[in-house]
């Protein structure tokens, strides 16, 4: 695939974001909140999508960029469970950050403000706490039957969501369809597209890419996002509270801290490595989706016993 077709993929991309539930944090809140499993259900169908367009790549060009594994541990855990705070922190992950821009919340440009200062910091040795990352071989699908299962898996929720298309006229499905689609072309031709890689690109100094094909594209995800949400007439520009921009900020850096432990960050991972078949994809998006399921359970109770504890100015008793 020609380079340059990444950056219509991009902007397709970021027009489909607005039209779906694609944020990691309000698919955990309305799960936890609501009882409702639809949105963590429509982030599989993404992922599904993904991955059976990633190993179609794979299998017929012979050139398609896929994910290699890394060795699972300590970082691992951390990482993805300092993600998974920031994204709460922030009100969002990187896929729902794109979103929040495009509908004019501009405050969540301080999220990849908070990832470049992340980036910024770990750059200097005695500051960063983490070890390089352990690659290691990928074992060939044919020869691992897990991988033909989960890939089976795969095709069979991306049946259920043509139905769902097909059948019960489900647009927001065909929107998870496009993001799952979209994104595994971008990423098995351009791993390094992203926004992420743009400014730690930048900030080492590395200059543009060549034509400005990655940075071009980044531009088109986030207009594609405005274009969607302009027509949906739910462009509002607003910069929101200080409180807001601050949150924005720590969780952006924060999520910055989680992405040098956990290659990329949450939107490589939804998008790319768990899709691409990989154990520690599947494991770090899990840590972090159970790391903010656990504090959004746990954060009313400790709003109370803040609340009733010997530090509040409640009246003491007669």
């Amino acid at each position: 695939m020609t380079a340059f077709l990444i950056i219509p993929l991009a902007f397709l991309l970021g027009f489909a974001l607005v039209r779906a539930a694609t944020c990691t944090v309000a698919a955990t809140m309305r799960w936890i909140d609501d009882g409702k499993t639809d949105w963590l259900f429509g982030l599989l169908i993404v992922a599904s999508w993904a991955g059976l367009v990633l190993f179609l790549l794979l299998q017929y060009s012979g050139r398609a960029h896929i994910p290699v594994e890394i060795e699972i541990g300590w970082q691992l855990f951390f990482g993805a469970a300092i993600m998974g705070v920031g994204a709460l922190i922030n009100r969002g992950c990187f896929v729902g950050t794109v979103g929040y821009i495009g509908a004019g919340k501009f405050s969540y440009v301080l999220t990849f403000v908070g990832l470049a200062l992340a980036m910024l910091l770990l750059r200097v040795d005695m500051l960063d706490p983490f070890e390089p990352v352990v690659t290691k071989g990928r074992t060939a699908i044919a020869e691992d039957i897990a991988k033909q299962g989960v890939l089976v898996g795969f095709a069979a929720l991306s049946l259920v969501s043509l139905w769902l298309i097909i059948v019960k006229r489900d647009m927001a499905m065909l929107a998870l369809l496009t993001v799952g689609i979209t994104a595994a072309l971008i990423y098995g031709t351009r791993p390094e597209w992203s926004y992420a890689a743009v400014l730690d690109s930048l900030l080492a100094g590395q200059g543009l890419s060549v034509g400005m094909t990655v940075e071009l594209a980044v531009i088109a995800l986030f207009a594609g996002a405005v274009v969607s949400s302009w027509l949906k007439n739910r462009f509002h520009p607003q910069f929101g509270t200080w409180n807001l921009a601050a949150t924005n900020l720590v969780g952006g850096f924060l999520m910055g801290i989680g992405a040098a432990a956990v290659p990329g960050g949450n939107d490589v991972l939804l998008l790319w490595t768990a899709p691409g078949l990989t154990l520690y994809g599947a494991v770090a998006y899990l840590v972090m989706i159970v790391t903010i399921a656990i504090m959004l359970v746990a954060m009313p109770y400790a709003t109370k016993a803040l609340a009733n504890g010997p530090w509040s100015k409640k009246p003491m008793s007669e």
